[in-house]
């Protein structure tokens, strides 16, 4: 481990997310903004070099000042700034301005073993839920998806300073799972309403919407794991994490396309709602089994929001699929351009990491058992 800087399992586990996040924000500034290669390749690069650093870092200002850094870089990216993103960061930097002056922690090392009172170790843990919970509530934001579609600010915060500190408090791994389990079926339900009427929105809206909800589903059961305190679970919870951004970037890339191509839709679905064969069905069965042990009617609940969710998605996919083939192609159209018809690379590289990934298991759990491991001090192993 570097002085100053946790490169543990932890970071490696982030890395790989952030490395895709950098990819997708470099291709979204080359096709959507129309910028020159080198210029959507610095934002792309930038992104990826403040994410890894945010994943690395042991001081929590430090931290603070890099999640403000970031921001500041969305901005300039974007020119605009969004409420939801402003809200998130405050936030957070509350969290880690609290943790460093009220409890006197230079390093999260430090964080588990500090003396903080429980007031305040309370509101400093709540302040980061709140967080989470503001970065997945489901909104009709159509440029919401310009942020990060996997959340790895909120998820760094939740796994750096809510955990270590939730393990202080007894209510933390009953009142944080059941909050998930909540905030999972109100985003679930929403994704089965835009579902419903998927034909009644325009385009880029609805691709947002979608996207938000799903995030919302994927970190809610995320939270769940990584907050029962169940070992097994909060392997899952991190493999779910994996497995919910290569969807949400399989989504992101089918949904996009207009006419949308049957099979890269449904393909990306397969990702979405974890069949066997993807890394997504590793997670939930790992996440339901750990669940299980300790809280059966949690396990339920998650098997119940993960069902619903498969639902809404299948629904929103074939109303998207058979309004677009309704619609009379315009004159001169009558045949479809070759680059509409040709898979997407981002959907294609997404489903081939997922498979490889939910094909050859071990490593990846491995991975995913040592971060967890660096995060969680004691964590409840069942044999």
């Amino acid at each position: 481990m570097m002085p100053g800087w946790m490169v543990d399992a932890f970071f490696w586990l982030v890395f790989p997310v952030a490395v895709l996040e950098g990819i997708r924000v470099a291709r979204s500034e080359r096709k959507r903004q129309r910028r020159e290669l080198a210029t959507a390749l610095g934002y792309g690069s930038l992104e990826l070099v403040l994410l890894a650093m945010c994943a690395a870092t042991a001081s929590p200002l430090l931290l603070a000042g890099l999640i403000a850094l970031r921001m500041l870089v969305l901005f300039v990216r974007e020119r605009q700034v969004w409420g939801r993103a402003v809200i998130k960061t405050l936030l957070i930097g509350a969290a880690l301005v609290l943790l460093a002056v009220v409890g006197d922690v230079a390093s999260f090392v430090d964080s588990p073993t500090a003396s903080i009172a429980e007031g305040w170790r309370v509101a400093i843990i709540s302040l980061v839920g709140i967080a989470c919970i503001v970065a997945v509530v489901p909104v009709q934001v159509g440029d919401e998806p310009k942020d990060t579609l996997a959340a790895p600010l909120a998820f760094i915060a939740f796994a750096r300073v809510a955990l270590p500190l939730g393990a202080a408090e007894s209510q933390f791994a009953v009142v944080v799972p059941i909050v998930a389990a909540v905030v999972s079926l109100v985003c679930a339900l929403w994704l089965l309403s835009a579902g419903a009427r998927a034909n009644h929105f325009e385009p880029s809206t609805l691709v947002s919407e979608l996207l938000v909800c799903e995030r919302g589903v994927v970190l809610s059961f995320v939270w769940m794991g990584l907050a029962s305190g169940e070992h097994l679970a909060g392997v899952g919870a991190l493999l779910e994490w994996w497995a919910g951004t290569l969807a949400l970037l399989a989504l992101e890339a089918s949904l996009r396309r207009r006419p949308l191509p049957k099979p890269m839709a449904f393909f990306a679905l397969a990702m979405a709602v974890s069949l066997p064969g993807t890394v997504g069905f590793v997670a939930e069965d790992l996440l339901a089994h750990g669940l299980l042990e300790l809280r059966p009617l949690l396990a339920a609940a998650f098997v119940g929001v993960a069902a619903i969710n498969a639902a809404a998605l299948y629904l929103a996919i074939v109303n998207i699929i058979v309004d677009l083939r309704a619609q009379p192609r315009p004159q001169g159209q009558l045949h479809s351009q070759p680059d509409e018809l040709r898979p997407s690379l981002m959907m294609l590289s997404a489903a081939g990491l997922s498979l490889l990934l939910g094909l050859v298991p071990r490593p990846f759990v491995t991975a995913a058992t040592a971060a967890h491991e660096a995060i969680v001090l004691h964590p409840v192993v069942h044999h």
